[in-house]
């Protein structure tokens, strides 16, 4: 991966190498966010993935920009900021927390806000947000275990989602929700709680 990480780097204007440390646990980190939903793939077969861009190249690049970024490595963390943006079309900004098991299924479009913590196997499709009401301030979100964003779907504001949540495609949410809950779309509930 290192090999891999000096060739992306020359798409950055003034890069500067990064430590092997960093790319190394990155590269783990992104190994268990891969098999926690694909469990058959081997350590070869998610390098493969990643090298050729497929959408484990948004989840290596996140997780290198944390890396970076809970050491405060701030001018390599720009450049990272950027082959994420350039390269796989999303922004996640590498203050958040998000557990093993976090996946970035077609991430065009798709833009995660700072300060969020999301939990376990948390699953995000293109074009979807998670976003303040407010500018620069305030909280993020609080995302539990399992939760999965179908495109363009949306978590505006400093809400809570419980665990098991599907948010269906073309859902905008903007109030806290209970565990287990499907959103299918924004005008419809029924007696099992879908919406």
């Amino acid at each position: 991966m290192k090999d891999f990480t000096a060739f992306l780097l020359t798409k950055v204007y003034q890069s500067k190498p990064i430590d092997e440390k960093y790319i190394d646990n990155a590269f783990q980190l992104t190994f268990k966010d891969v098999v926690y939903h694909f469990p058959n793939l081997t350590l070869e077969e998610v390098k493969y993935r990643i090298i050729s861009n497929a959408n484990e190249l948004a989840v290596f690049l996140f997780r290198l920009g944390s890396e970076l970024h809970q050491d405060n490595q701030h001018d390599l963390k720009s450049q990272i900021h950027w082959l994420l943006k350039e390269l796989c079309s999303c922004e996640i900004y590498f203050n958040n927390t998000i557990d093993e098991g976090f996946y970035v299924v077609h991430g065009q479009g798709t833009v995660i806000g700072s300060r969020n913590v999301i939990g376990k196997g948390f699953k995000i499709h293109q074009g979807c947000t998670i976003g303040h009401k407010t500018n620069g301030g305030g909280n993020g979100n609080v995302i539990g275990d399992n939760v999965t964003m179908y495109c363009n779907s949306s978590v505006i504001g400093e809400l809570y989602i419980g665990d098991n949540v599907i948010i269906g495609a073309h859902v905008l949410l903007t109030k806290d929700c209970d565990a287990s809950k499907i959103f299918i779309s924004a005008n419809t509930v029924n007696e099992k709680g879908l919406r």
